[in-house]
């Protein structure tokens, strides 16, 4: 899961410029429209990212490769859920065989979703992902939608999100320790603990991209092998390696299940979030390399070796743990170790893992967000884009990109008092991002009808999976509103459910201000065709050779 992680006592036992650097794929222009104000602008500070002509390239290096492209995918998606959610779902949905039909079916979409991504990241094979993507399927009315995604995550989704996820990641190694004093009474400990490595890790990402995606791939690894022990634990029972004790879990069928609308809502939103976080990439793909082999092949190898892994995981888990004993206060995970392989597995060693699990998360957020915050400045969707695409000349990343990310991150630390403050940031971060997905699923199809033979795209995914996909993210964007089910054993809680998913659309159109001062006044003011590289960028494909698009897609 890539969103937010609940705290450790609830879960374990007891490119483009229009700014300062408006360039193309292949070149660089600048293009002013007739203005007489436009001139006189040009003497305001240079830090306006309208202003500056033109940088030949994006300038960051193309140091990411297969295995660390599938790793930003795999540190992102894999954090706590796995070892927590699908406790909640049997519970939700009310039969293990049920259960493991929905995180076949939520995997199977997630995949469209996915690789309909990779055929976008195929075609504008710069940083920026989802920004870029909306960018160029609704540019009209002036970006309204990519600036609102810009505005949203860039300065508040995914500082919040990194906020949220360092101030309980110290939680499972204090528990993993034995002191769970800390967990409980020492808040700020914990946040001043992870702003400390908050900071060690925002300096590895500026002095050295090629040590940044090492530290990512340790972070993989150390996912997948405890991932795999839980998993291949499952593929054992399932072949009779292992003896299992003998329960009702799979011999009941489907008898038991209550399926309810609110129970479906409320456990699609769970599996939903599991498979969250392979959009990261995206905001990083003008780094990766051979683009129209690795983009495709990272999210399809990644997204289809997870899948199967997770599948494995439940059978792991409920051909151990009888539906009865299933304590949602507990993390699932925690149960399946303590019986499988004793207490030390269960609360020593797993809690670690998932300690770790939630850093390279962290790290992943930190990687994607500064190319993210870079990319919002390159395409001028946000002001100051000479200073947001500024990349260091010695250490090749964007150093002011990556300290404004930090800097928002601290605010989200600190800022929230304990207890229900701080929970309500975690529900805000995650809500919005559906109404993001689905439009970018529906930008598939968009694109498919108005650019058909755009020489760029050199991956084509399935179109229906992505217009499912599309169709159920924003059914669950929706569904925030609808009252969720009652999960046996777990406390209501005390903060209205709608009260998150209100304000997270209220945020977002909030950000309707910023896109009118820039996307209206500003432009109106000075001239600045700030969307002009839109049309620009697609005309100049549009316009390619063969080996023109070798050349861009190596």
């Amino acid at each position: 899961m890539s969103g937010i992680y609940a705290p450790v006592q609830a879960a374990v036992l007891p490119s483009r410029s229009l700014d300062d650097n408006r360039h193309s794929l292949l070149g660089s222009q600048v293009q002013l429209a007739p203005s007489n104000e436009a001139h006189a602008d040009s003497r305001d500070s240079s830090l306006d990212s309208s202003k500056p002509p033109a940088a030949a390239d994006e300038g960051l290096r193309r140091e990411i490769g297969l295995f660390s492209a599938s790793s930003i995918i795999i540190g992102q998606v894999v954090g706590s859920g796995i070892f927590s959610t699908p406790g909640s779902v049997v519970l939700l949905c009310g039969t293990p065989a049920t259960a493991l039909i929905l995180w076949f079916v939520s995997g199977v979409v997630s995949l469209g979703g996915a690789l309909g991504s990779a055929e976008l990241g195929t075609m504008f094979p710069q940083n920026g992902g989802m920004i870029r993507y909306l960018a160029h399927a609704y540019p009209k009315p002036r970006a309204l939608v990519a600036t609102i995604m810009a505005y949203s995550v860039t300065f508040f989704c995914r500082p919040a999100a990194v906020a949220a996820n360092v101030a309980i990641f110290a939680q499972y190694f204090f528990f993993a320790a034995g002191r769970r004093e800390y967990i409980e009474s020492r808040d700020y400990l914990l946040r001043g603990i992870g702003a400390v490595v908050m900071t060690a890790l925002l300096v590895l990402n500026i002095v050295s991209v090629r040590w940044s995606l090492r530290l990512l791939n340790v972070f993989a690894v150390v996912k997948m092998v405890t991932l795999l022990i839980v998993s291949f634990t499952g593929f054992l029972l399932m072949v009779g390696a292992i003896k299992r004790t003998p329960g009702t879990n799979w011999s009941r069928g489907f008898s038991g299940t209550h399926l309810d609308a609110r129970s479906f809502a409320s456990a699609m939103t769970r599996l939903f979030w599991s498979w969250e976080g392979w959009s990261n990439v995206g905001y990083v793909v003008g780094e990766v390399r051979n683009v129209k082999r690795n983009l495709p092949l990272s999210l399809g190898l990644a997204m289809s070796v997870l899948a199967v892994l997770y599948m494995l995981a439940n059978v792991a888990y409920f051909s151990i743990i009888p539906l009865e004993d299933i304590d949602n206060g507990t993390l699932l995970a925690a149960q399946f170790m303590d019986r499988v392989f004793g207490t030390t597995m269960g609360q020593r060693v797993l809690p670690a893992c998932i300690g770790i699990s939630i850093l390279g998360v962290v790290m992943s957020e930190l990687f994607g967000g500064g190319r993210l915050m870079y990319s919002a400045g390159k395409t001028g969707f946000v002001p100051y884009g000479a200073m947001l695409g500024e990349i260091h000349p010695r250490f090749g990343t964007p150093v002011y990109a990556l300290l404004i990310i930090w800097a928002l991150s601290l605010v989200f630390l600190f800022a929230p008092p304990p207890g229900q403050a701080f929970d309500l940031l975690v529900e805000l971060v995650q809500e919005g991002m559906w109404y993001f997905y689905a439009l970018t699923a529906f930008g598939v199809i968009v694109l498919r009808r108005r650019l058909p033979r755009y020489p760029l795209r050199r991956f084509r995914s399935p179109v229906f999976l992505a217009g499912i996909f599309g169709i159920l993210s924003f059914a669950l964007g929706v569904l925030q509103f609808y009252p969720p089910a009652q999960i046996p054993g777990k406390e209501e809680p005390s903060v209205p459910y709608y009260l998150a998913p209100l304000l997270g659309v209220l945020f977002m159109a909030l950000c309707a201000i910023p896109w009118y001062l820039r996307m209206w006044r500003y432009v109106n003011k000075t001239g600045v065709q700030l969307l002009a590289w839109i049309d620009e960028e697609e005309q100049e494909v549009l316009q390619m050779t063969e080996e023109d698009v070798r050349h861009v897609s190596r």
